[in-house]
């Protein structure tokens, strides 16, 4: 997403329709990237890539799709997932106090407060692309509108789901600047994702270091911590030629929409950085991840404050030799890495791999969309399961960057950045986007969705 050879991070959410919003386990928060678009091979489905048409839209829910799935219990742990939040509500401007109103998420709302009925949250969701066939530069993706009547700005980030409200949260970007320097982290909520209220910033520039002026800070992605229950946000924080200085950074908060508090560095115990530029950030079950840029996936300690190993896995690579925008979630009992050959921001062809488990064998399995749709002109940056009575819809949003059509000087205006969501099809343990749904409607409560 950037002018460089970094990576872009996004956040999988898993929570069921019916969930305690006290629960004690956290929801996963994958993150995303752009495919490779140098060749490689497609799922072997019918349904992949290329194939003749889309299916039904039955066949957009995930594995187990017949009811709510049962196999999603690893990566949303035994609660639901957690999210990031706290912004102005006068303005993106500004950070946003104590939550002094709503509903409570200490445990004390049982069950029944979170409960979504089918058919009582619908959220529609309308490309104003209007050509056939859809080619690049098209489509040109959603500008979310807020309920102040102002475009949504939170890119390359995540959204997790705390009780029955998701909450989105990326990179907030001046309309008045053209160099794409860290302004702050800001969050939006949404009960259906597709309308979303501006809850202000949640991390904002800090006065000097890693996050101050003149610094670049991308790809924020939340959990809640397994052991403690806190809010932990995890970015990556670089000079403003993105390779010099550039680590894992995190803050954290006792709740999700409140102002994150910067703590610095994510270091191992013996005092070494995450050494990298794209990130996401999950959790399955009891344990929790950062995954960056070319396969390197650092399993984090008991409090989610540090490190505890790292490996890198090659495989989810491709035929890249390198990738960014990470996005990693499960469904059912299979492992999705969906990553972004290294184009900075402009659009390609997103691929993926999967495995049994995080720790691997990783296997490549080919583009998501395809092949030169450039992922519908968009990079990953989180894919999330939205688990209802009737199944499971798992949700694709990528970032349709300012210029990601541009060789010369792409990506100066991204506060203008556009949201690319669409239901994943299945086949299998193949997934895919093989054509574009210019309109869909997402049921929350049924968990199902419809052209």
């Amino acid at each position: 997403m950037q002018p460089r050879t970094a990576s872009a991070f996004a956040t999988a959410l898993a929570a069921a329709a019916v969930v305690a919003c006290g629960s004690s386990g956290t929801g996963s928060t994958p993150s995303a990237g752009t495919g490779a678009h140098d060749g490689g091979q497609s799922p072997p489905s019918s349904t992949g890539p290329g194939s003749g048409g889309r299916p039904t839209a039955d066949a957009a829910t995930g594995p187990d799709s017949g009811g709510t799935n049962d196999g999603m219990g690893g990566v949303g742990g035994t609660g639901g997932v957690s999210g990031v939040g706290g912004m102005n509500e006068g303005g993106v401007g500004g950070v946003r106090g104590m939550n002094d109103g709503g509903v409570a998420r200490d445990g004390s709302a049982g069950a029944a407060t979170c409960a979504v009925a089918a058919g009582s949250t619908v959220g529609i969701f309308t490309d104003p692309v209007t050509v056939t066939p859809i080619v690049p530069p098209d489509p040109p993706g959603i500008a979310f509108i807020d309920t102040d009547g102002k475009p949504v700005d939170a890119h390359g980030g995540g959204i997790i789901k705390e009780c029955d409200t998701f909450y989105l949260h990326g990179e907030y970007f001046l309309s008045t600047t053209t160099n794409n320097d860290f302004n702050g982290f800001s969050m939006y909520s949404s009960k259906d994702l597709a309308t979303w209220k501006n809850e202000g910033i949640i991390l904002p520039q800090q006065p000097s270091g890693q996050l101050g002026p003149n610094r670049k800070g991308e790809r924020p992605h939340i959990i809640k911590c397994p052991a403690t229950g806190e809010f932990v946000l995890y970015a990556h924080s670089a000079d403003e030629t993105y390779q010099a200085d550039k680590e894992v950074v995190y803050a954290t908060s006792s709740t999700v929409d409140e102002p994150y508090t910067f703590r610095g560095s994510l270091l191992s115990a013996t005092g070494a950085i995450a050494a990298h530029s794209d990130m996401s950030a999950l959790t399955d079950g009891p344990n929790a991840y950062v995954v960056t840029e070319s396969g390197w996936v650092y399993t984090l300690a008991s409090d989610c404050h540090s490190w505890v190993s790292a490996k890198q896995y090659g495989a989810v690579n491709g035929t890249t030799g390198g990738s960014e925008a990470p996005t990693v979630f499960k469904a059912g009992s299979t492992y999705y890495w969906i990553g972004s050959d290294k184009t900075g921001w402009r659009a390609n062809d997103n691929f993926y791999s999967t495995a049994p488990a995080m720790t691997g064998p990783w296997t490549y399995r080919g583009y998501v969309a395809p092949e030169g749709a450039k992922t519908w002109m968009s990079q990953t940056t989180w894919v999330g399961p939205v688990m209802g009575s009737q199944g499971t819809v798992y949700v694709f949003w990528g970032d349709h960057w300012d210029g990601d059509q541009d060789t010369t000087a792409p990506g100066k205006h991204n506060d203008r950045t556009t949201f690319v969501f669409q239901p994943l099809v299945f086949d299998g343990t193949a997934i895919s986007m093989p054509t574009y749904d210019v309109t869909w409607k997402l049921d929350v409560g049924a968990g199902t969705w419809s052209p």
